[in-house]
């Protein structure tokens, strides 16, 4: 398994892969080697998959006994840490592997049964390790992983087969959970920015949203106010000024009316507007006449006590 683990990571990776070091026990083995970077999930797989095949192609293991330098010739590869004399061992599995190695072997790949990549890891610089079992080991190794994914599946009430497509779900359903409690922290935030003041019992808010370009960014902030606030009237200017939302809590709708807000100051600016008793919209046509049109438009509608 070490040697077909040796393979696949060359034909993977690259030439540039070589054995420094390894643990081979009966059920997993310990494999290092040089490589610059981390593997990907997706060359881990191809790794397995490729020493799988091999596996699964029951080929024979060749053993010969032969010169050091003809088997070196001949592309036998020498292992890392190992001392060779003039007579080698080497072994061969046809068109996947050749190498000198003096373990043990088994007759045909299909022996091994079955190898399962556990971990990779870095131990020095350029130096990585792959953990792999093999045999029964790697056959438990998938029944628990199988035993993982049927509870999984079971917390989350669904099929094994339909994890992947839950979990999505559950990922997007948090996201958006995520998005409506920045909607919903935003137009606080928003809110202590605007400029505040009281008119016979009723607290005024203006001036420009920050991050505000049209009336529709300006919609969560007024939302905001109308379920939050009491005895409250919002005028929200986007950035540039150019657009109004003007809304007006429940308990002073019957006092000022959000639409006779917008007509007003939209018109003595130079612009236009109307809209609803609880919220509206205006076009503001010159910005600098903002502050006087809303003074004028509250003395008018909202006039201060004597």
């Amino acid at each position: 398994a070490t040697h077909l683990l040796h393979a696949a990571l060359r034909k993977v990776l690259g030439p540039h892969v070589l054995q420094r070091g390894s643990l081979v026990a009966p059920d997993r083995l310990r494999f290092d080697f040089s490589h610059p970077r981390p593997m990907t999930a997706e060359e881990l797989r191809a790794v397995e998959e490729e020493a799988n095949r091999a596996i699964l192609a029951d080929l024979d293991v060749c053993i010969d006994f032969l010169g050091y330098r003809e088997a070196v010739g001949r592309g036998a590869m020498a292992l890392f840490g190992e001392k060779y004399g003039e007579v080698v061992r080497m072994i061969s599995v046809p068109g996947v592997s050749m190498e000198l190695c003096g373990g043990t072997h088994v007759r045909h790949t299909g022996e091994i049964g079955m190898l399962r990549i556990v971990s990779e890891t870095g131990i020095a610089a350029g130096i990585r390790r792959i953990e792999a079992v093999t045999g029964e080991m790697a056959y438990r190794r998938a029944l628990e992983q199988e035993e993982t994914l049927r509870r999984a599946a079971a917390l989350l009430k669904t099929a094994p087969d339909n994890l992947l497509r839950r979990l999505e779900q559950l990922v997007e359903e948090n996201r958006e959970l995520v998005r409506r409690l920045e909607r919903a922290r935003a137009p606080a935030e928003l809110v202590a920015v605007l400029n505040a003041e009281e008119r016979n019992g009723v607290h005024i808010l203006k001036g420009r949203v920050p991050g505000a370009h049209s009336s529709e960014d300006l919609r969560p902030v007024a939302d905001f106010l109308r379920q939050s606030r009491r005895n409250t009237i919002g005028l929200l200017s986007t950035e540039d000024g150019r657009s109004l939302l003007t809304v007006v809590t429940r308990d002073v709708e019957q006092r000022v009316s959000a639409g006779e807000l917008a007509r007003l100051i939209g018109g003595s600016t130079g612009g236009g507007g109307g809209g609803r008793s609880h919220m509206a919209q205006a076009g503001i046509g010159d910005p600098e006449r903002f502050e006087e049109a809303v003074e004028k438009t509250l003395d008018f509608l909202l006039p201060r006590s004597a």
